[in-house]
């Protein structure tokens, strides 16, 4: 999972270079917030995990993902990511959701159309959300039916493949500049994050782009899938 969990940061900040602020739902290994931390165009990263645990496990990785924790524009929040954006109001310009598998007890919810409709209002005008899907254990059908419902929410999306296991699909309210600008590899500590996983320049990120929402919809709608909804839990 490392290479996704670059690219999770790289391609946002690649695909809207002016971002100041961004939140991470999910702190996995902290390598994503790390990365995020490379760029010293964001002004602040805001990381949600529910389970103090895993947010104390992910220090393991010091230093690998060092910055998640030393950086001083960096907050880690121990909370549910519902909760949190619900009770303070914050907006951002990149949000990062990049929960346990779909198929983990309660990580379903975070798939939903109101979920998405949700966070959408958390995002700045042109903001764009980012949201990991992993491909495995899992069939197209349950990947329709969530793109179903992040497309009721986002009037824009497109879609890279980081490896041959996962997608990152990256949504907005406003259309998606394509293609990712190479201006991340001209920031030092975040090229040497994205050389650290081969991935060494634009064309590399070009490479892993399958698509937009004009080109897919029409495969995800063949397989005539409802939305996933909290109160029709397709993917639960």
């Amino acid at each position: 999972d490392e290479i996704t969990m670059v690219l999770t940061a790289a391609l946002p900040l690649a695909l809207k270079p002016d971002a100041k602020t961004a939140a991470v739902i999910g702190i996995g290994t902290g390598l994503t917030t790390h990365t995020l931390l490379q760029s010293f165009a964001l002004e602040s990263v805001e990381t949600v995990e529910i389970e103090a645990a895993m947010a104390e496990a992910a220090r393991g990785f010091v230093p690998r993902n060092g910055a998640a924790f030393a950086d001083p524009r960096g907050a880690i929040l121990i909370d549910d990511a519902k909760t949190y954006f619900s009770t303070r109001n914050r907006h951002y310009d990149i949000l990062i959701s990049e929960p346990s598998n779909p198929w983990v007890s309660g990580v379903s919810s975070l798939f939903t159309r109101e979920f998405y409709r949700r966070i959408r209002g958390h995002l700045n005008p042109g903001g764009i959300l980012v949201q990991w899907f992993q491909l495995y254990e899992i069939d197209a059908s349950l990947l329709a039916s969530v793109m179903r419902a992040l497309g009721e929410a986002f009037p824009h999306y497109v879609v890279f493949a980081p490896s041959d296991y996962d997608v990152l699909i990256i949504a907005s309210g406003s259309p998606i500049a394509l293609p990712a600008k190479a201006s991340v590899f001209e920031q030092p500590a975040l090229a040497k994050e994205l050389w650290k996983v081969h991935v060494l320049a634009a064309g590399d990120l070009d490479a892993r782009y399958l698509g937009d929402r004009a080109t897919l919809e029409p495969m995800f709608a063949s397989y005539g899938m409802p939305a996933n909804s909290d109160y029709y839990p397709v993917l639960d």
